[in-house]
């Protein structure tokens, strides 16, 4: 089953053995390899993270898919707060995402990180996932590994451990991940993980992610898409199903909400982080997305961990 498996990527069998042996037990202290691509930040990369460690280095670029293939963790993501996650685990953090992992006990983690993860050309299932963005929710809960995923991370980390420096390697996991995903999950799990990633048009969304954060005004965020602006307004509608200034607000109170978790920040320097000049403007903001004031939230938040 194994060989048959993977002989269509001509995958070393024995690599799984000498990962085994050589690599699982044998690497103890906090290490990052990643499998070689020609830009740096896309691609598979390999993670150990030390007991009682803070992660929060993740590039708000792309799109990451975080495999714990060992050990415990606590994640904050965007408005998803305090979410535990373990072996065998797995979770999206997107575009632009605010991110911090604290880890509960030594873990192994792969990092994936991608601009789009099924191929557009596919579009038969695109469209599957698409049509069920409006009735899936999403949901920063974790999806449980299912076999044969256990042995594409070994067969993975062979390559990565050794140095392998083929760019064709990444092309060719990223495609096995593709297919993997596809024949173990359902359409519902994928659009419930995948939900802040799946678009009409992915370029455009992921223009848009990785953008909104550094302008103030809706009209910057078209000029920086070379879009006029009705245009932009028609096409980001029909993209996102919110206008440009309601769906910038939702995600101004989602980051908003990340911040207050943090309990070494203080409340003024949030309010000016985010933008507010008053501390007034700030508490008329929360009550009104979050129905209460920073420092109630803050409590709540906090408490929660």
């Amino acid at each position: 089953m194994k060989a048959e498996l993977f002989s269509a990527f001509n995958l070393p069998y024995i690599c799984v053995g000498l990962f085994n042996m050589n690599y699982r037990f044998a690497i103890k202290e906090p290490l990052s390899l990643r499998l070689y691509s020609p830009v740096y930040q896309i691609g598979f990369k390999y993670h150990i993270l030390k007991e009682d460690t803070l992660w929060s280095a993740l590039s708000k670029d792309y799109n990451h898919l975080l495999f714990f293939l060992e050990g415990k963790a606590n994640i904050n993501c965007n408005e998803f707060i305090n979410q535990n996650i373990c072996e065998s685990e797995f979770v999206l953090v997107p575009i632009s995402a605010d991110f911090k992992c604290r880890v509960l006990t030594q873990c192994r983690v792969v990092e994936f990180s991608f601009e789009n993860l099924f191929d557009i050309d596919d579009n038969e299932y695109v469209q599957k996932l698409l049509k069920l963005t409006d009735r899936v929710s999403h949901s920063f809960a974790p999806l449980s590994f299912r076999e044969p995923m256990g042995k594409f991370f070994d067969h993975l980390l062979c390559y990565i451990l050794q140095l392998v420096e083929k760019p064709i390697l990444n092309e060719i996991k990223h495609k096995e991940l593709q297919i993997l995903l596809q024949a173990l999950f359902s359409v519902e799990e994928l659009v419930s993980l995948l939900h802040p990633v799946i678009g009409k048009t992915s370029s455009f969304r992921n223009q848009v992610l990785r953008n909104y954060r550094q302008i103030s005004k809706i009209d910057e965020l078209s000029d920086i898409l070379g879009s006029e602006k009705r245009s932009f307004s028609r096409k980001f509608k029909e993209e996102f199903n919110q206008s440009p200034y309601q769906w910038l607000l939702n995600q101004k109170a989602k980051h908003v909400r990340f911040s207050l978790a943090d309990a070494e920040k203080s409340l003024e320097d949030i309010r000016k982080e985010h933008g507010f000049k008053f501390a007034g403007h700030f508490t008329r903001f929360c009550k009104e997305q979050f129905d209460t004031t920073p420092m109630k939230l803050r409590r709540q938040l906090t408490y929660s961990k």
